[in-house]
């Protein structure tokens, strides 16, 4: 019976524990590279005991910044400032990833009349509905993929994270809901998903065979008309097919339709429901497991007591994100390790950190180092 402390193998690389540093926007991002409190940041969790980081969403291009504060692997100058933070991990003998991200129709414009890019004119921020792309356009963006992949392995890091979840650009294609398509890049799901595995593909070919080429997807997703719990098994498949060696299973907790100035927008969440109780994404993660060959990480509050040991236990996952759980306690990997569960100082739930990435460095009402 596997245990939480006990080490995976992946490709060449040893993971020492069976812990993830779930890619988390810090708004420490400085002119979109690294900062000094962000080299601490990541130092200081690698030091804290998870066996694998991986590095906030960083964009691909310049248009698609999903964060005022985010970090950058879209120009070459950007490649030294990662140097820097790839080597700040590994320092601490834990292997590191970076996550790759377009934000598409949630993408950030200080000027509004700048149309985003998205599989269809569905909008999923309020403001104008984005612009659906061109052939060209995509394939653009899948130059970008590969080309920030190539950066992100010249700059050190042990591979990337393709972030295909969230509702951000590569989701926005997977998902029936927000892709109205009629191309093939829309209408069936494998002319839906076309987009993500090729971008899988073109980042394989760019970091080669030996570095390591996660996929962040959903496995569930609580949208109406989003995509099934099949279709999530399907597509998990397909990305272990298409070089994907590892799957970091996510989901949407929440969501809902809004309105702005009587146009209605698409409004979804990560988060689990406030108040719900942790491991609510585990049986679907659980569900890809086993329709898959590589292994799956899942999330989802699972820092509460017996909650991550559990899941590595029964195999519903071979490891475990935590990500609000960092931040509230940045020793919480290693209470978990060490079986001191009730010793987490626990994650109110309350979303100050999500409020606070927006305007500059991320907050924690729990966290005295980090309260505003």
């Amino acid at each position: 019976m596997p245990q939480l402390s006990d080490p995976i193998q992946l490709k060449s690389f040893t993971l020492p524990n069976r812990l993830v540093m779930a890619p988390m926007v810090t708004g420490l991002a400085e002119d979109h590279q690294p900062s000094e409190a962000q080299l601490a940041w990541y130092r200081d969790h690698a030091r804290a005991g998870v066996g694998l980081v991986v590095v906030e969403s960083t964009a691909v291009a310049a248009d698609a910044i999903i964060m005022p504060r985010l970090l950058g692997a879209w120009d070459d100058a950007q490649v030294p400032g990662l140097a820097r933070l790839a080597a700040a991990v590994k320092a601490e003998g834990v292997p590191v990833v970076v996550q790759l991200v377009h934000g598409g129709g949630r993408a950030v414009r200080e000027d509004p009349a700048v149309p985003r890019l998205s599989a269809s004119p569905v909008a999923v921020l309020p403001g104008p509905a984005p612009r659906a792309m061109t052939e060209a356009e995509i394939q653009a963006v899948i130059a970008a993929f590969a080309a920030a992949a190539r950066r992100a392995v010249a700059a050190g890091f042990d591979g990337v994270e393709v972030h295909a979840a969230h509702y951000y650009l590569l989701s926005q294609f997977l998902s029936p809901r927000t892709n109205q398509r009629t191309d093939r890049w829309g209408g069936s799901l494998e002319n839906r998903a076309r987009f993500a595995l090729e971008t899988v593909k073109a980042v394989r070919e760019a970091v080669g065979p030996d570095k390591l080429v996660l996929c962040r997807m959903h496995a569930v997703e609580h949208v109406e008309g989003g995509l099934t719990p099949e279709a999530c098994a399907w597509l998990a498949q397909a990305l272990e097919a298409a070089g994907v060696d590892l799957l970091d299973a996510s989901g949407i907790g929440t969501s809902s339709v809004g309105d702005w100035e009587g146009q209605p927008f698409l409004n979804t969440s990560s988060v689990p429901p406030k108040g719900t109780p942790g491991g609510g994404y585990v049986p679907f993660a659980a569900r890809l497991r086993k329709a898959v060959g590589i292994p799956v990480i899942t999330v989802g509050k699972l820092a509460e007591p017996g909650l991550a040991a559990g899941v590595v236990a029964r195999g519903d996952a071979d490891l475990v994100a935590l990500g609000r759980p960092l931040i509230a306690d940045v020793q919480a990997a290693r209470k978990l390790l060490e079986g001191r569960d009730a010793e987490v100082d626990a994650c109110r739930e309350c979303l100050a950190c999500f409020a606070s990435i927006r305007k500059g460095p991320v907050r924690c009402s729990v966290n005295r180092e980090l309260r505003a």
